[in-house]
């Protein structure tokens, strides 16, 4: 699961953060800032303050979080079984509330940059 609307960017990977399959990727790997620490800004609408490849920052314990997260909130499925979000570890809800709350601070980023860009318009 990615926040992002764009398609394109889930078939991103390069032979690093998906294996060997994906070596062709590894050309872009510069223009996606996936090696560096610079504060390079890739510019994307879905996620701004995101500055690397996705791929590049997400280990397989946070894709494993995400997966719980995306899975309660399309198909109403819990990690632990069960229907009862309650019933569940103290981390599995802590995630699920973590997530949430990432995908809530990048909607209303989003928002707040379309009310700026709207504000602008509207003053010229």
């Amino acid at each position: 699961m990615i926040l992002s609307p764009d398609e394109k960017v889930r078939g991103w990977g390069c032979s690093k953060c998906k294996g060997e399959d994906f070596e062709e990727g590894d050309r872009l790997r510069v223009l996606r800032n996936c090696d560096t620490e610079e504060n390079q800004n890739i510019a994307w609408d879905w996620m701004p303050s995101l500055r690397r490849c996705p791929w590049s920052q997400i280990d397989g314990d946070a894709w494993a979080c995400i997966s719980w997260w995306s899975e309660y909130k399309e198909l109403g499925a819990l990690p632990w079984g069960g229907n009862d979000i309650m019933s569940q570890p103290n981390f599995v809800i802590e995630v699920i509330i973590c997530c949430t709350e990432l995908k809530n601070s990048i909607e209303l980023e989003k928002a707040e940059r379309r009310t700026q860009a709207w504000q602008k318009q509207n003053a010229k």
